[in-house]
Parts: structure tokens; C-alpha cells; sequence
């Protein structure tokens, strides 16, 4: 019963907000696209010595144990709930908002660098690295990113209306609403750090040594 009643309120959220949703996964997209389009205006200098430090990386992962999964999942898990929480933290004011969608262009522009600097370089071999290094972990975290960047959104609009609209709701029901995006989000984050640390480096090594 309280699975069905989650759904029917996710649901309808959604489509009460679908606009938000669009929104936040466009800014998304257009930082992946700028990201990819940054690497062609990348001096030669610069591919030459980021190309060498990819060298060295996928020599290291083929060449040496990787490190543990324990330690390594506990760093990725604490890198992604940082970025996480701190668009979910700069949705709760609406002068914070700005932050939160810069930080939302930042997530896909950073993305769209690695996959286009990767297949611009290496070209297909390129585009087989990035699968098996980011796409894992990308299939929750981009997500993740993108849900609590759309509640930051919604919760900055209902403090708006708030505030100029009279519209007067109950201010914890927003608010839980609002924590059930990050709790959601930190689970998924969390997952993916567990694929980074355990399945990602075995998909990178294999990879690797095909390559080298």
C-alpha cells in the first residue's frame, strides 16, 4: 500500500513538474555538448600533456593491482554526496538556486569533456574507454544529479510562491518532500560508488590490456 501511495505521488509529481524536469536535463545536456565542444578549442600543448597523463593511467591500470574496493568505494561514494548535497543545499534558498544549475552544467560539462577528449584522441578505442570507465557508474549517477537538481528547482519555485504568491502550504511537507530527493539520490550515488570500486576497474583493466 505505502509502495503503490509513493508511486501514485512520484507520478504525479512528475507531471505536475515536467517542465522542471526538462529544463534541468537540458542545462545537463548542454553542458555535455559545450564539454565536448571545449576539447577542439584545447591548445596542442595541452592534448599533448592531458594524452600523456592518459598514457601513464592506462598503463598504471594495466601494469598494477588496483586498489582495494573498501577504500576505493569510500572515496567515489564521499566524492559524489559532496556534489550532491551541495546542489540539494543551494536548493534551499532561491539565491542559492544559480548555484545549483551551474554546478548541474558543471556535472554534464565535465562529462561531455572526458567521452569528447577520449574519442577526439584515441578515436574508437576512445569511445570503448569511456564506456567501460564512466558509463557504468554514469547510469545512476547522471541521474541522481539530475533528480536532486530538479528538486532544487521545484523547492526554490515553491519559495518563491511563497513568498510573492501568498500561496501557503505547510512548510515541513515541502520540505520532507524536498529530503526524499537527496536520500533518493545518495542511495543511487552510493550504488554507483560500489560499481566504480568493484566493476568498473575490472571492465578498464580488460580494456587496457587489449589495447596495449
Amino acid at each position: 500500500m505505502l509502495r503503490l501511495r509513493l508511486e501514485q505521488d512520484l507520478a504525479q509529481h512528475v507531471r505536475e513538474n515536467v517542465g522542471v524536469y526538462f529544463f534541468v536535463a537540458l542545462l545537463f545536456l548542454v553542458g555535455v555538448v559545450f564539454g565536448a565542444l571545449a576539447v577542439k578549442a584545447l591548445p596542442t600543448e595541452q592534448k599533448a600533456e592531458l594524452m600523456d597523463y592518459l598514457n601513464l593511467f592506462l598503463k598504471d591500470v594495466a601494469g598494477r593491482p588496483s586498489i582495494p574496493g573498501s577504500e576505493l568505494v569510500g572515496r567515489t561514494v564521499w566524492a559524489n554526496l559532496k556534489s550532491i548535497a551541495l546542489i540539494w543545499l543551494s536548493g534551499l534558498t532561491v539565491i542559492g538556486l544559480p548555484l545549483a544549475l551551474i554546478l548541474l552544467f558543471t556535472k554534464g560539462f565535465a562529462g561531455g569533456f572526458t567521452v569528447g577528449f577520449l574519442v577526439d584522441e584515441i578515436s574508437w578505442r576512445g569511445l570503448v574507454v569511456a564506456a567501460a570507465a564512466v558509463l557504468p557508474q554514469s547510469l545512476l549517477t547522471v541521474p541522481a544529479v539530475l533528480l536532486v537538481g530538479a528538486g532544487a528547482v521545484c523547492f526554490a519555485l515553491f519559495v518563491l510562491r511563497q513568498r510573492f504568491l501568498n500561496r501557503r502550504a505547510p512548510a515541513p511537507v515541502p520540505l520532507l518532500s524536498y529530503a526524499f530527493f537527496l536520500a533518493a539520490a545518495a542511495l543511487a550515488v552510493a550504488v554507483a560508488g560500489a560499481i566504480e570500486a568493484y566493476i568498473t576497474p575490472v571492465f578498464l583493466r580488460a580494456t587496457t590490456n587489449w589495447f596495449l
